[in-house]
């Protein structure tokens, strides 16, 4: 235990977790610059690139993110963020072995199961590591590794593809098409990584830094398959009676009924050819919009019951957390900005390619600009903001509405423009500005739960983020794409959320409490 690490102990811990949380969105977003040889090499229509990018990953990243969440504030979280690295590492080298639609989806699940552990780990450890000043600018630089890692996929991507198919334009070693390679070869890292996590990085005292140490749970795995439980039938409906009973079965029956209903109107909008069957069952077509949909809703009645299941056996978290309107806000508002950036990034180098005539190699170019404007915006993001909360208690959110008003202006000409200069100085800038909420809003939240419930706070902001976010958002411009025959149109549908994301954290910062502003 290390209760006071030292200034270069703290600075190499964030240091370690900010890359590994890079490799967690490099083996994330990886599909975006394989979307073009996916489509061609599995055949797949726009509306299944978004569900492999979003929803079967999405739903099982947020789900397992709850009890993950709970087995990280009971347990070591230095094992819980390294175990789930190995994890999702297997599972993104497992990818490139894939023969079809359905395997890679599993092999995407795997992923989401894996990744599930690393944040809320890993923003629990830097909070015992940095004092309470420090947390918007800590978690900025640590949220920086999305986009370093966003960027990083694109350029590792793009160049391997492309060396590949130079290399061996026929007869690749052991018949490994370039997307297929990609994985193996992005996905191997992470396990050195997993060990290096391992065996250098201390487990602090938890609270310790704030004057509140905390033990762990006496049997934290009990307490996070405990979580599982609540989440997916039948298990989710065992030890209930009565009218718990009664609502818990409601609510199942409406999220089937609602997932047909949609399923049924969206299969309604495309054509045969658009609408595939993926597979099927006592002869019933199973479609990407069946798959979409009936995990959607799995996930709702998940969340649902999950949080019924809170408030019973945990009223405090519940107060904290669910029963927090400022807290509510930010989770949703980040969930709902969040559909708009993974749409848009899920698609972003399918649209450079089938409108700015982008080829593999230029992914070099887009993930440069997404890592450098993407680290730079998280980072400055939260020193702005640490300096915005000491003048007032909402500085903060603040500093995001700005960013999301100012980087919806730049997607605006990004999305319009047919130039590729203008394009990528728009993209820069884009990323630059849409970036710069991270480490506001967590910080924030943050500061409205206890120590004990840390881990448990940044997987409800998780759960908001990617499912609504990750879930809908890719799925969303998919769809759109495949019904409107237009890819721009789609991207540019997404912009209409901006007045929701800013009506959202201003209405949190009516609801923050009241006090000094920063400590």
């Amino acid at each position: 235990m290390e209760p006071s690490p030292s200034p270069a102990r703290r600075a190499y811990v964030l240091g370690l977790f900010t890359l590994i949380y890079a490799f967690n969105f490099i083996d994330r977003q990886i599909v975006s610059i394989l979307a073009p040889e996916l489509k061609a090499a599995l055949g797949l229509a726009d509306a299944q690139i978004g569900l492999l990018f979003g929803t079967a990953f999405a739903l099982f990243y947020a789900l397992f993110g709850l009890s993950l969440a709970r087995l990280a504030d009971g347990w070591n979280r230095v094992r819980t963020l390294g175990l789930g690295l190995a994890l999702w590492s297997g599972m993104t080298m497992l990818s490139g072995l894939a023969g079809n639609f359905a395997q890679l989806g599993l092999a995407r699940i795997g992923v989401g199961i894996g990744e599930a552990a690393a944040s809320p780990a890993a923003m629990s450890v830097l909070q015992d590591y940095f004092p309470r000043r420090q947390r918007a600018t800590v978690l900025a630089i640590y949220s920086s590794g999305i986009y370093l890692g966003m960027g990083a996929s694109l350029m590792l991507g793009g160049r391997i593809v492309a060396w590949w198919q130079a290399r061996w334009p026929e007869a690749p070693p052991f018949g490994l098409a370039a997307w297929q390679a990609t994985y193996l070869l992005v996905g191997a890292p992470g396990l050195l990584l997993a060990l290096l996590c391992w065996a250098t990085v201390r487990e602090p005292v938890r609270g310790a830094i704030d004057g509140e140490p905390q033990p762990g749970d006496a049997e934290p795995f009990r307490a996070a398959l405990g979580v599982a439980a609540t989440l997916m039938p039948p298990f989710s409906l065992l030890g209930l009676r009565g009218p718990r009973l009664a609502r818990n079965l409601t609510l199942l029956l409406l999220c089937a009924v609602g997932a047909w209903a949609v399923t049924a109107v969206t299969d309604g909008l495309l054509s045969p050819a658009r609408r595939p069957a993926v597979a099927y069952l006592a002869g019933i077509a199973i479609t990407t919009n069946l798959i979409q949909w009936s995990a959607i809703a799995l996930g709702l009645y998940a969340s649902l019951s999950w949080i019924a299941a809170l408030r019973h056996h945990d009223p405090q978290a519940t107060a904290l957390i669910l029963c927090n309107k400022a807290f509510l806000a930010l989770a949703v508002g980040g969930g709902v900005l969040s559909l708009g950036s993974y749409g848009l990034s899920a698609f972003l180098m399918l649209y450079a390619t089938r409108y700015l005539g982008a080829g593999p190699a230029d992914g070099l170019v887009l993930g440069a600009i997404s890592a450098v404007a993407g680290g730079c915006g998280t980072a400055l993001g939260g020193v702005i903001a640490d300096a915005a909360h000491r003048r007032h208690a909402g500085g903060r959110v603040f500093v995001a509405c700005a960013a999301v008003m100012l980087s919806t202006l730049c997607l605006a000409v990004q999305y319009t423009s047919h130039s590729w200069a203008v394009f990528l100085t728009a993209h820069g800038l884009a990323t630059l500005f849409l970036t710069m909420w991270l480490g506001p809003v967590f910080a924030t939240a943050q500061d409205l739960v206890s120590p004990r419930i840390r881990g448990l706070g940044v997987a409800v902001q998780f759960l908001a983020i990617n499912l609504i976010g990750l879930g809908l958002g890719p799925y969303w411009v998919g769809l759109a794409s495949d019904v409107t025959g237009s890819l721009r149109v789609a991207m540019l549908s997404v912009l209409a959320l901006a007045p929701v994301v800013l009506a959202l954290f201003l209405s949190a910062v009516r609801s923050l409490p009241a006090g000094r502003p920063g400590r």
